[in-house]
């Protein structure tokens, strides 16, 4: 599985023949070049006139843009490069465009169809927006690095303890810790490297003060009974799987799914089908977890490793790997699943700090026994008072009211 760049001509070119990655002199070619060589495995010029076009292939200078051309001849052109893109990718590929409206609008849904998935990360930003977010890319540290040592203490972490638990088989049996950071994985969502399970979700309970949930706690609520039934209104988990599977399967929806903090064992008992699904789905999921016994706060570490986790596995970059095409998630009603491929909504968009990745991995050893836990803690000092004005939560409104 790779990862193939698409970038749009521009209108201000060398005045010779020359490559294609040298033809195009504007800054927001140069940015966007710059973007790819670095997050793709290799990448592709949309030229106007001569399709598409391998960044090493010399090129006369040329004046025109799709961007005047009518629709059936953007249509001929969409075709054309379809017709030679598709000699270069494989289904399982990713495709990152960077390129404009018109130059996307009859290629996409090809690249769709064929089975690709794809990052449209500029997508709806203006000129002066989309210099902006390549500049802020410039500037960030490396995410794919941070990525891959997220990854590898998850790696460490489960070559300690054994291999990850199948929510359905999870008991309160199992010596869980009191309190905790815990990992999904979905069967058949790979990583971009197409070898290892991605992160599906991110959680952690109880971070009010004065809460007395636990991990196990948190967990058995997500799994549902041993009978196979469950409570969504007890589980934002549940209730974003629920409706999921009833946008994809309409014949399973309930009105009454969502609405209500609680309901009456009527309503209920019509939500049964609905909820056995959701337990037979999410059951069958895998999970890892990280033992961060601390007292519940707001401004805790499992607080601060949670958010900066979500940030770093999607961010304001976008996810970097991507849910495959058939994941449940992207029959959710909200785009936010769709797009960031996590179950999840708060912090999607935080800007993650890589220190987090330093606190993650003193937990990693606690939680195999390599040392004690610490006695205090070991997130930066202040980090909740000086960034908690920045956070946007998502997730208190999702419940409609009963009218």
């Amino acid at each position: 599985m790779a990862c193939v760049g698409l970038i749009s001509c521009v209108s201000r070119k060398q005045d010779k023949a020359i490559e294609a990655k040298d033809l195009y002199v504007s800054a927001l070619f140069n940015k966007s070049r710059k973007y790819v060589e670095q997050h793709c495995d290799r990448w592709y010029v949309l030229s106007a006139k001569y399709g598409l076009v391998d960044p090493n292939q010399v090129v006369e200078p040329y004046e025109e843009t799709l961007n005047t051309k009518p629709q059936k001849e953007r249509q001929r052109w969409a075709e054309n490069v379809w017709n030679d893109l598709r000699e270069k990718i494989d289904v399982r590929d990713k495709v990152l465009i960077l390129a404009g409206a018109r130059y996307r609008e009859h290629l996409l849904p090809k690249i769709v169809e064929y089975g690709c998935s794809v990052d449209v990360p500029m997508e709806g930003k203006s000129i002066g927006k989309q210099l902006q977010w390549l500049s802020r890319q410039e500037r960030e540290p490396s995410r794919e690095q941070d990525l891959e040592r997220l990854y590898g203490a998850l790696e460490r972490l489960e070559k300690r303890i054994g291999k990850k638990r199948v929510l359905a088989e999870c008991t309160g049996q199992h010596g869980w810790p009191k309190s905790g950071i815990y990992f999904f994985y979905e069967p058949g969502e790979m990583r971009r490297n197409g070898t290892n399970l991605r992160i599906v979700r991110v959680g952690t309970h109880g971070v009010s003060r004065g809460s007395k949930a636990t991990l196990w706690n948190r967990l058995r609520t997500h799994r549902g009974t041993t009978a196979g039934t469950g409570n969504h209104r007890s589980s934002i988990f549940r209730l974003h799987v629920g409706a999921a599977l009833s946008a994809r399967e309409p014949g399973m929806a309930v009105p009454s799914w969502g609405v209500g903090q609680t309901a009456e064992a009527e309503i209920r008992s019509h939500e049964q089908k609905l909820e056995r699904a959701v337990s037979e789905y999410i059951g069958k999921m895998c999970i890892l977890w990280l033992a961060v016994e601390d007292i519940p706060s707001p401004a805790s570490d499992r607080a601060y490793l949670e958010r900066n986790l979500i940030g770093l596995l999607v961010g304001q970059a976008g996810a970097i790997d991507l849910p495959s095409r058939d994941w449940l998630g992207l029959h959710s009603p909200d785009k936010r699943i769709r797009s960031s491929g996590l179950w999840n909504l708060d912090f999607l968009y935080y800007q993650y700090s890589p220190d987090f990745l330093d606190v993650l991995d003193e937990y990693v050893s606690v939680t195999v026994n390599e040392q004690q836990p610490p006695s205090n803690s070991i997130a930066p000092e202040d980090w909740y008072m000086n960034e908690r004005n920045g956070v946007k939560r998502s997730q208190l409104p999702l419940f409609r009211e009963l009218t």
